[in-house]
């Protein structure tokens, strides 16, 4: 296929800190950023990987600090310039899906005096992918 370029990136890797999100109003309306860095490890060398998701606010209530997790997306480099007038850039992955890796943790016993609170495990092994805006 002469002129046809394909950024596709599939990755597994642990979050290294918990979720940040917000919100970010647009002219095509608001949508939601959840940002995170995944640690892909190879062998002893260390991967560290920025990622952002983009419309998938359900993702910090599954995944944390640890959590095991694959990624597609697809790779963009950001460019900018410092105060001082230094160049900088970076690469991120832009996820269109994410699937939990870890297994869901088992329920814990609840004392006979609780008072009904229900105990709920987080959900593992699922796909989220990025709602059409």
């Amino acid at each position: 296929m002469k002129g046809h370029i394909m950024n596709q990136i599939i990755m597994t890797g642990n979050l290294t800190a918990d979720i940040e999100t917000r919100d970010i109003q647009s002219k095509s309306g608001d949508q939601h950023l959840s940002t995170f860095t995944l640690a892909c490890n190879e062998g002893e060398r260390v991967v560290f990987i920025p990622v952002e998701a983009w419309n998938m606010p359900h993702l910090v209530e599954h995944l944390y600090k640890g959590s095991k997790t694959l990624l597609s997306g697809a790779l963009k480099q950001e460019n900018w310039e410092t105060e001082a007038g230094d160049k900088r850039s970076r690469i991120v992955l832009t996820a269109y899906k994410v699937e939990f890796l870890d297994p869901a943790p088992e329920k814990v016993a609840q004392p006979k005096h609780n008072s009904g609170a229900k105990h709920t495990s987080q959900p593992r092994g699922k796909n989220f992918s990025r709602r059409a805006a």
